[in-house]
């Protein structure tokens, strides 16, 4: 059986699979659809959620027992928000008896005169820069997932993001391609950033020597509009395109394809 739309959810109750971590209840209907993004509202607690259509999947094509929106990732609730969720790995501690084996061996093993040889030396500082490394790794990962940034390290060393000129504020989010074109002149360089087969499309506009990236989205590549604004080069979000019911496209500027 073929596969049905998000249209279909309208009216509907249904449930995400794999379910959205920190929502106890499984049952949403969907509130409001964008070109971006859909709205779901729990229908256990009530809450709302804002989430981005690159994060969906497919509808299945029966609600017996209940009609299942997929995922292309697994999500988790927090903020007031739905963000992608990262896996923390914890290392599994070692069991009483194992301690008592090991204190166990040790007592009956008498001390040796402690020498560290140059090979142990050497293995004693790579050990102190691995650790280094690893905590710095841990700390770059915790601003990520506390402060949303599409690179962390821009609260330890803050890029510079200055411009030519700030003309892209003027951008709306139903600007078109040739109206972006008419207000800022032809880019210096056309990219598409997704395949023809994509769902939803991208497109960037290089500004190089102004210092910005204008980032275009939409359902087929003849219905482009204005998504945002990126610092060029380091992808820094500059601008967001505004909903007309609150909210803005930040979350998918954080979470483009790579280009």
């Amino acid at each position: 059986m073929s596969q049905l739309t998000l249209d279909s959810l309208r009216d509907r109750r249904f449930s995400f699979y794999p379910a959205i971590h920190g929502v106890d209840h499984n049952e949403w209907t969907l509130t409001e659809s964008t070109w971006a993004e859909i709205q779901v509202r729990n229908s256990g607690s009530g809450q709302e959620f804002w989430i981005p259509k690159n994060h969906l999947g497919t509808v299945s094509s029966t609600d017996s027992p209940v009609l299942i929106l997929g995922l292309e990732r697994e999500l988790e609730a927090k903020a007031g928000g739905v963000f992608p969720r990262r896996m923390v790995v914890t290392e599994i501690p070692t069991t009483a008896a194992g301690r008592s084996s090991q204190r166990s061996t040790d007592a009956a093993t008498p001390p040796k005169p402690s020498r560290i040889s140059r090979s142990d030396a050497t293995m004693l500082r790579l050990l102190v820069v691995a650790i280094s490394v690893a905590l710095m790794a841990g700390l770059v990962g915790f601003l990520g997932v506390v402060g949303g940034l599409h690179n962390p390290l821009e609260v330890l060393f803050a890029p510079d993001t200055s411009t030519a000129d700030q003309r892209y504020l003027g951008l709306q989010r139903n600007d078109s391609y040739f109206e972006v074109v008419n207000r800022l002149s032809a880019p210096e360089e056309e990219q598409w950033i997704s395949g023809e087969e994509d769902e939803l499309q991208f497109q960037a506009l290089h500004y190089g020597s102004r210092g910005y990236i204008i980032v275009m989205m939409g359902g087929s590549r003849a219905e482009m509009r204005y998504l945002g604004t990126l610092h060029d080069p380091s992808r820094r979000v500059l601008d967001s395109a505004q909903f007309a019911r609150g909210g803005d496209t930040s979350s998918m500027m954080r979470n483009l394809p790579e280009f």
